[in-house]
C-alpha cells in the first residue's frame, strides 16, 4: 500500500501544473478559471498588491492588469507537497518591468484541496 501511494504521488508530480503555467506564460489568466474556487483567498507582496478575499472573475481580472506590466523571463517549479486532500506547490519565476526593464524574482506558492478535483484556494506571492 506504501508503494502505492508513493507511485501515486510521483505521478501527480505537480498538480495543476498545465493550467499555472499556460497562465504565467501567456499572461492569459482566464486559465486559472477552471482550476480557482469560486472565492479565493491572495496575499501578494509588491509588485503586485493584492490582498484580501476575492471571488474567482474579479482576482483573475486583477492580476492580469497588474502581470501584464510583466515581461516571463524564467521559470521554475520548485515543491510539491501532496497530503490526501490538500496540497502545496510552489514556483519561482523571473520577471522583467516592461516599463523600467528592472529584473523582480518572485516566487508564487499555490495552495490547492480536492474535492472531486484540485482547485486552488489560496494563492502567496513573495518577492526574493
Amino acid at each position: 500500500m506504501k508503494w502505492l501511494l508513493i507511485v501515486l504521488v510521483f505521478s501527480q508530480q505537480f498538480l495543476l501544473r498545465q493550467p499555472i503555467q499556460m497562465a504565467i506564460e501567456s499572461g492569459d489568466f482566464t486559465h486559472l478559471e477552471a482550476i480557482c474556487q469560486e472565492e479565493v483567498s491572495v496575499n501578494f507582496e509588491e509588485p503586485f498588491h493584492l490582498n484580501g478575499y476575492f471571488s474567482r472573475e474579479k482576482f483573475i481580472a486583477g492580476f492580469s492588469g497588474q502581470f501584464s506590466k510583466y515581461e516571463l523571463k524564467k521559470f521554475e517549479w520548485l515543491t510539491r507537497q501532496i497530503e490526501e486532500k490538500f496540497a502545496i506547490q510552489s514556483l519561482n519565476v523571473i520577471l522583467k518591468n516592461k516599463r523600467s526593464e528592472k529584473l523582480i524574482y518572485y516566487k508564487f506558492i499555490f495552495f490547492m484541496t480536492q474535492d472531486r478535483t484540485w482547485k486552488l484556494y489560496y494563492l502567496r506571492g513573495l518577492r526574493i
